[in-house]
C-alpha cells in the first residue's frame, strides 16, 4: 500500500496484479479452450478536505486465448450512465486465438461526510444485500457468485444519501441510472433491536417494477442466520396480479477449530428458461429480480485453514427445477507477504433427468496474485 510522504497523508493508492491461466472443457461437444488473464487493479483515495474525498477504482485486463472465450462487445460493455470502459485493442490470429486489452473504471465517486450525513455521487457500489450467495435486496449492483476474480464487485452511477440516526440505525436514499437512462431509485431504513438487524426497502427498479422488500440478520449461540426478500410488481399495471418474488435464507457457523460451514436457499418464482442453457448460471444473475434460471436453488459450503498458510474451501449447488448441479473447489496458499497462489475449479453438470440437454462444463484456474 502506497501513500504520500509524511507531510502529505491525504491520498492512498492500493491494488493488485495477478496472472491466471485457465482451461475449460465442455461436453458433449468435446470442446476444450485455454485462456491467460493478466489482471491489474488500482484503487485511489484522495482526502481533499476534512469532509470531502474522492475515490477511483480501475481494472486493467489483458486476455489471451481461445476466441470462443473472448467477446469484445461483452467485455467492453458498460451498462452505467457513463461509458467508462475501453477496449484498447483486440486481435484474432490464424490459430483461432485472440488478444484483448480492456480498461474499466468501476469506481469514480465523491463523498461528503459531516455530522450525521454522508452523501456520495458517482460510480460506486451500493450493497444492500445481506445473504451470502443470492441477494434479492441488492437491486443496484447484482453480481455473480461464480465471478471469484472480482471481489470488489460492480458499481453503478448513482447518488446516495445516508442519515445516521444513531450507532445502529440509519436511513438511505439511492438513485441510479443506466446506459438506457432507466432509473432505479429506492429508500432503505436499517435498525437493530434485541440483537437483530432489520432493514426495509421500497422503490422502483429500472423504471419498470415497483419493489418492496427487507432483510434480517442475527445470531444464536454462534449460529449466524440471514434472510432477505424482495417483491417486484410491474409499475405500469399495478392491478396485474403477476409479480416476481425472490427470497433467500442462509446460515453459517464457525467452529472452534476455524472450520466454517454455510448453507443457503433461494426461491425465485421466475419461469425456468431452458433456452438459456446451463452456462447461464455462470453469467447470471442479470438483476435482483432474476437471480437464477431455476425456481428452487440450494447452496452448501465449507472452508477450513488446513495449515497457517493454506486454506481450502468446497461449495456445491443444486438447481432443483432444471435437475442440475454445481461443485467448486478453492485452495489459497500464502507464498509470502502480499503474494498468494490459488487454484480454483468449477464444475457444472446436468443430471440424468434434467430438462436441459445433458452436458457438463469443467473450468480450472491457477492464479498468482501480488497485492500492494
Amino acid at each position: 500500500m502506497l501513500s504520500a510522504n509524511a507531510q502529505e497523508k491525504d491520498w492512498l493508492l492500493s491494488g493488485y496484479v495477478n496472472g491466471m491461466p485457465s482451461l475449460i472443457i465442455q461436453q458433449p461437444e468435446n470442446d476444450m479452450w485455454g485462456q491467460m488473464l493478466l489482471h491489474n487493479r488500482l484503487d485511489f483515495e484522495w482526502k481533499i478536505s476534512k469532509y470531502l474525498s474522492v475515490d477511483a477504482g480501475i481494472r486493467n485486463r489483458f486476455i489471451a486465448g481461445s476466441e470462443a472465450l473472448i467477446n469484445p462487445q461483452s467485455i467492453g460493455a458498460d451498462t452505467g450512465l457513463m461509458d467508462l470502459s475501453w477496449n484498447w485493442f483486440g486481435v484474432e490470429t490464424r490459430h483461432a486465438t485472440s488478444l484483448l486489452l480492456n480498461t474499466t473504471f468501476d469506481r469514480l465517486f465523491a463523498t461528503y461526510e459531516k455530522n450525521k450525513w454522508k452523501l456520495q455521487l458517482g460510480r460506486q457500489r451500493i450493497n444492500w444485500g445481506q445473504t451470502f450467495v443470492w441477494n434479492p435486496n441488492d437491486i443496484f449492483n447484482t453480481y455473480s457468485f461464480f465471478d471469484f476474480d472480482y471481489p470488489e464487485r460492480p458499481g453503478c452511477d448513482a447518488f446516495r444519501g445516508t442519515y445516521f440516526h444513531n450507532a445502529t440505525s440509519s436511513s438511505e436514499l439511492a438513485v441510479s441510472a443506466n446506459h438506457n437512462n432507466k432509473v432505479t431509485a429506492a429508500l432503505l431504513h436499517h435498525w437493530n433491536r434485541n440483537n437483530v438487524d432489520y432493514q426495509l426497502i421500497a422503490g422502483e427498479l429500472t423504471g419498470t417494477d415497483i419493489v418492496i422488500g427487507g432483510a434480517l440478520t442475527s445470531d444464536f449461540k454462534g449460529l449466524n442466520y440471514r434472510t432477505e426478500l424482495s417483491y417486484f410488481h410491474p409499475a405500469k399495471n399495478l392491478t396485474d396480479s403477476v409479480g416476481t418474488l425472490a427470497v433467500s435464507a442462509g446460515v453459517d457457523y464457525i467452529f472452534s477449530n476455524s472450520l466454517m460451514l454455510q448453507a443457503e436457499v433461494l426461491y425465485n418464482n421466475v419461469a425456468t428458461n431452458n433456452a438459456l442453457g446451463l452456462m447461464a448460471m455462470y453469467t447470471a444473475p442479470l438483476s435482483a429480480k432474476n437471480l437464477s434460471i431455476s425456481r428452487w436453488n440450494i447452496f452448501t459450503g465449507a472452508s477450513y485453514p488446513i495449515t497457517p498458510r493454506l486454506n481450502g474451501s468446497l461449495s456445491g449447488m443444486y438447481f432443483a427445477d432444471i435437475q442440475s448441479c454445481y461443485a467448486g473447489l478453492t485452495l489459497d496458499y500464502s507464498v509470502a507477504e502480499n503474494l498468494d497462489f490459488s487454484f480454483i475449479a468449477q464444475y457444472f453438470s446436468t443430471l440424468g433427468n434434467s430438462t436441459l440437454d445433458n452436458m457438463y462444463v469443467l473450468m480450472a484456474f491457477a492464479r498468482l496474485k501480488y497485492s500492494f
